[in-house]
């Protein structure tokens, strides 16, 4: 039997639209204005430190405690409007009958509210890792391997869903299995032994493939 490993913004939750206006929004009214869907692709599956990271690096933009300020009230202004489950996956996740768990590049109190709003928190805890749990984030594999040990699963028996070029190259490099959830453009680019899937629905014909899924 496998283990099954999601991550959580854009698969479980799909809050990854909501973030990019949260960034949008507070960086516009600091004299950065970039667009949502710009930021949406260019930020995607990066921990919040490394989102800074490339708001300096390629925008010349100092994160300050107001900024830090503003982008919070606005993500959570925006997560109580907008904050939906991903298409399918309450069907997906009741079915599946081995261990499972989270493993996701965003804050531990993020997640585990995201999670909890969209009813799918009773489904993994206390099985719910973040990457302050280990020295560097996806794309390393550092996290992978952590939730695997905590699973005691070896790597290679872990199954991992994912919405990013970062969560991806991070479950490759950890041995896993890996399917990439890619709703909307396919990538120019698809690692070797990755299945893509264009639905949740396709996510569990794939899971169910691996023997993770009950009837």
């Amino acid at each position: 039997m496998v283990a099954v490993i999601f991550d959580c913004d854009g698969v479980l939750v799909d809050s990854e639209p909501v973030y990019a206006e949260a960034f949008s929004l507070a960086l516009r009214a600091f004299g950065c204005p970039l667009p949502a869907n710009f930021l949406s692709r260019s930020l995607q599956g990066k921990n919040l430190a490394d989102c800074y990271r490339w708001l300096f690096e390629y925008w010349q933009f100092v994160v300050t405690p107001e900024f830090e300020q503003a982008l919070f009230a606005q993500t959570q202004r925006l997560i109580s409007l907008k904050l939906h489950p991903i298409v399918g996956v309450h069907a997906v996740v009741e079915r599946i009958t081995c261990p499972k768990a989270v493993a996701s590049n965003g804050m531990f109190s993020s997640v585990k509210d995201n999670l909890t709003r969209c009813d799918l928190w009773r489904y993994f805890e206390p099985h719910v890792y973040t990457a302050d749990l280990v020295k560097k984030p996806k794309p390393a594999p550092d996290l992978y391997c952590y939730v695997a040990q905590k699973l005691d699963y070896d790597c290679a028996d872990c199954c991992v869903i994912e919405d990013s070029l970062v969560g991806v190259t991070a479950a490759l490099a950890a041995g896993m299995l890996v399917c990439w959830l890619v709703p909307h453009e396919l990538p120019a680019t698809i690692p070797a032994n990755v299945v893509v899937a264009t639905s949740m629905v396709e996510v569990g014909h794939w899971l169910d493939s691996q023997g993770c899924m009950r009837a």
